[in-house]
């Protein structure tokens, strides 16, 4: 009688072409079947979130403004930059000769992108025209699928003002991933992955305007703190390089009494967005179920108005 088969002699290869077939939520939970499942299955799962931000028909979408600015701000576009590297894993090891991760390292993977604006947005912004404005103009063109093509000649920012003593301001953020239909502002699907206000406080402004790092903070922990999280889970995050700027004010007091704060004000250009790559991984996946469920080839309209 021959020995029986198991699943330790069914050939990696096969093995790898099978999980591959399974949905990103449902082969998580198989990694703990045996050491071999959790192998193979972290090796497609690292794929997936390599070409997860090559969004080849999706497009992600940013909302960032002061809540007094939410008529007038426009989304922005975000182009990918590059997704975070994995180092060898200590509890993956090797299979075949092949580096592999583990669970707690993917989940630190981020996918970086640069917000860039549109061209039906500039000319919608550039008819109602207000100050202060909270976005400023970058050149570029709107290809005919109605993807962006920028011009980096100058980046997008937003200006924060803060009154005298006010320890604060606020930035409504939304990210969302969709499909672009057939005219600028036309979505095929639209799917939200974070809706959440952001404390902007007046201490971070000035620390990061200043550049200068605390005697007990390291360049890594200054990159991390330089970082807006839209949600506490830390799955979507801003970069802003900050200045100062001269604050729009009649007249500044000659005496001013120790402790008190002054009104400022702040650029904040765009450096990248961050979103958590396996979460970026899920709504794609979710994006393609939803678009195989809406048969009925309706559109989405966002527009400035």
């Amino acid at each position: 009688m021959g020995h029986p088969t198991t699943i330790d002699s069914v050939p990696n290869e096969l093995l790898l072409s099978i999980l591959s077939l399974i949905p990103t939520r449902s082969l998580l939970s198989v990694v703990g079947v045996s050491r071999r499942f959790y192998s193979v299955a972290l090796r497609v799962l690292h794929y997936r979130l390599k070409t997860a931000a090559a969004l080849p028909d999706l497009r992600l979408i940013l909302e960032c403004y002061h809540p007094s600015a939410k008529i007038s701000t426009p989304y922005l576009y975000c182009d990918h930059l590059y997704t975070d590297a994995v180092q060898d894993g200590d509890e993956g090891g090797r299979d075949h000769g092949l580096p592999t991760p583990t669970l707690g390292q993917l989940r630190e993977v981020y996918a970086h992108f640069r917000p860039v604006a549109q061209e039906e947005n500039r000319r919608a912004r550039l008819r109602y025209p207000r100050r202060p404005q909270p976005q400023s103009e970058t050149s570029g063109t709107q290809g005919d699928d109605g993807t962006p093509q920028t011009h980096t000649e100058q980046r997008l920012s937003l200006d924060i003002y803060l009154d005298d003593n006010e320890p604060f301001s606020q930035l409504c953020t939304a990210t969302s991933l969709v499909k672009v239909g057939p005219k600028p502002g036309w979505f095929l699907s639209h799917l939200n992955m974070t809706d959440d206000v952001i404390r902007v406080w007046r201490g971070w402004l000035a620390a990061q305007a200043s550049g200068h790092l605390t005697p007990t903070e390291s360049e890594q922990e200054s990159t991390k703190e330089a970082i807006l999280w839209a949600d506490s889970a830390h799955n979507v995050g801003l970069r802003f390089h900050v200045t100062e700027k001269e604050a729009e004010i009649s007249a500044r007091p000659i005496l001013v009494a120790q402790g008190e704060d002054l009104a400022v004000a702040y650029k904040l250009e765009y450096d990248e967005l961050l979103v958590r790559g396996s979460q970026l991984l899920l709504m794609t996946e979710k994006s393609e179920e939803q678009r195989e469920e809406n048969t009925s080839g309706k559109a989405i309209i966002i527009a400035s108005i």
